[in-house]
């Protein structure tokens, strides 16, 4: 008998697994496709390596400014998609080693719930103490004709797409990692947005900067549409009253995930299939059964899935909970790069600095882009919204400083190294009492 067995082995159930092993568990990990699940086969790390070089071959324009010149330089598709491959399969075959490393049974196929404490997988039924479902998620198809055969980001990350124009359907996330790559590689991209804004979860001025930096691109960024119907080769939509129809060489839909929880048992145990319902430790409303990642309730990010999981291992290890799920960063990694994290409300004090007056930004080639905070009245950290080339490596020390109820005085008092990027958190900390020093 197992101490826990997992099924799903995407960031939630691998990172739970490893963590549960060293714990002293013994853990069975179930698994039908590639270990890492979406985010290191289909999502994270293929859509970084790709917007890498796509930025790589888009920065050729600043080339000669910096006194670097070449010329009949192109961009090899299929180069780019082999050198996401082999970045992914390497991290995959590391993930993979510390499985087994780590003694955990890894079972090769779908796992099923038969009751409490018993899954079938592999041609078996795996008795245990408890279950932890992290089965993940999969892409949202569109309720409207032509919508379950569109393609999806999956789809899109698979292999290259071909055309020269390419429409979006869905300005989140994914849709604006996505546009940011094929308008980089030369493409004439559309996109297209059912709410008023791109990435609506996200602050006003973060929606409005990128969405200028796409205009100035010449990205057709089309927000308050609805569409109606699409094709291979077409998108049909309704905007302020008027039918629209957008002709394009392929059409790739990215309209949010929906989790995998249906045909797994759950109404073995009295669960409904759809978002699993959990407390503040991933317990679910049967004893012994926990639910992380994209498959329970909660943020669908990949960081969150994997704090989720250690969350509920430490639960069933007995040990106390460590990780705080309230405050959890989001990056978009689009050029520039958007980034936030806690509460970013009105009528918060703020302190704002913008990144064309940082030295290391203006050798890095980028004069656009600002940090922003937000305190209580007291001084202390509650939010960040941050814009611009490189933040993403930028949030992990406001996070921090939310965790921990640091105040921004203080945040600004810890000496920054000079010339770097991450100075601009302590000036935009110290301009929170007006104290900035590279701002009038």
């Amino acid at each position: 008998m197992f101490d826990l067995v997992i099924l799903g082995g995407g960031p939630a159930g691998y990172a739970g697994a490893i963590r549960a092993a060293k714990l002293g568990l013994s853990v069975a990990l179930v698994e039908k496709g590639d270990i890492g699940g979406t985010c290191l086969n289909r999502g994270c790390i293929p859509t970084k390596c790709l917007l890498r070089s796509s930025e790589l071959y888009r920065s050729r324009e600043e080339w000669e400014s910096l006194g670097v010149r070449a010329s009949d330089v192109t961009f090899d598709e299929e180069g780019a998609y082999d050198n996401m491959r082999r970045v992914v399969a390497s991290l995959r075959g590391g993930v993979e080693s510390l499985v087994k490393a780590g003694g955990i049974t890894l079972v090769r196929g779908e796992g099923k719930i038969l009751g409490v404490g018993r899954v079938e997988a592999g041609g078996e039924v795996i008795e245990c103490r408890n279950i932890l479902v992290a089965t993940g998620s999969r892409p949202a198809v569109l309720p409207v004709e032509g919508g379950a055969e569109a393609m999806t980001s999956d789809d899109a990350l698979a292999a290259p797409v071909t055309g020269g124009r390419i429409a979006i359907v869905g300005g989140g996330v994914i849709g604006c990692e996505l546009a940011d790559y094929f308008s980089g590689t030369g493409r004439e991209v559309t996109l297209i947005e059912y709410a008023d804004r791109i990435l609506p979860p996200f602050g006003k001025e973060l929606s409005s900067q990128l969405a200028a930096v796409f205009r100035k691109r010449k990205i057709d960024v089309v927000t308050g549409a609805r569409v109606t119907a699409l094709g291979k080769d077409f998108v049909e939509y309704e905007r302020a009253g008027a039918s629209v129809r957008k002709d394009c060489d392929a059409v790739v839909v990215a309209v949010g995930r929906v989790p995998v929880t249906d045909g797994i048992g759950l109404e073995n145990i009295g669960l409904k299939a759809g978002r699993i319902a959990v407390d503040g430790n991933f317990r679910t409303a049967v004893k012994g059964v926990y639910a992380a990642g994209d498959a329970a309730e909660g943020v669908q990010l990949a960081h969150y899935a994997t704090a989720g999981a250690l969350r509920a291992v430490d639960d069933i290890a007995g040990r106390a909970a460590r990780t705080d799920m309230s405050v959890v960063p989001s990056v978009v990694y689009t050029h520039p790069e958007v980034a936030a994290v806690g509460c970013t409300d009105d009528g918060l004090r703020t302190g704002k600095f913008m990144l064309g007056a940082n030295g290391k930004s203006l050798i890095n080639g980028s004069n656009r882009g600002f940090i922003k905070v937000f305190c209580d009245d007291k001084g202390t950290l509650c939010g960040a919204e941050l814009f611009g080339a490189g933040v993403s490596e930028l949030i992990g020390e406001l996070a921090l400083a939310i965790e921990r109820g640091i105040k921004a005085e203080e945040v600004a008092a810890v000496i920054h190294a000079h010339p770097t990027l991450y100075e601009s958190v302590a000036e935009a900390c110290e301009d929170v009492d007006g104290l900035a020093t590279h701002k009038r």
